[in-house]
């Protein structure tokens, strides 16, 4: 421990911060504490939307044949599914966003996204995508491209 700042809350009542870091203070000066939160990852972010890209394919989930032609109107609609069945799951105002969801809730969003709206839902078996990632990254070392450029290789026209 490099330190400790006692304070008193607005109630009165006494708090001791430990500090994991050295910092300095000066006297008088208002000090703001805020709790840091883990917030997602850019690993877990870019997968989702490869995700999304692979479900809307037509080589990977097609839910082309579904309507869904655009990622972005698939995660609008994820979100607003997520707002009226989950709304307890997760904290959300009237804006729900993805991006301040932690690493453990960014799982759990995935997974009843998965769960409930591919599996169930839209009856897809999404267990090739979790094959065609780790094919996907291999690829992606010599070629230039998404996962689109990927699915299109895959086609078998």
């Amino acid at each position: 421990m490099n330190g400790k700042l006692i304070a008193k809350d607005e109630k009165g009542t006494e708090l001791t911060i430990l500090l994991d870091q050295p910092v300095s203070f000066k006297l008088g000066l208002d000090i703001t504490v805020y709790q840091t939160k883990n917030i997602r990852t850019l690993k877990q972010n870019s997968t989702y939307w490869l995700y999304l890209t692979w479900c809307i394919d037509s080589a990977g989930g097609d839910l082309q044949s579904a309507g869904y032609f655009s990622i972005d109107g698939l995660h609008e609609n994820i979100k607003e599914y997520i707002k009226i069945k989950h709304p307890q799951d997760f904290k959300i105002d009237k804006h729900f966003t993805t991006t301040t969801l932690s690493r453990a809730e960014f799982t759990k969003f995935w997974e009843i996204i998965n769960q409930e709206l591919m599996v169930e839902y839209f009856g897809l078996d999404t267990s090739p995508f979790w094959k065609d990632l780790d094919r996907f990254t291999e690829w992606q070392t010599t070629n230039p491209g998404g996962m689109k450029e990927y699915l299109k290789e895959r086609m078998p026209f």
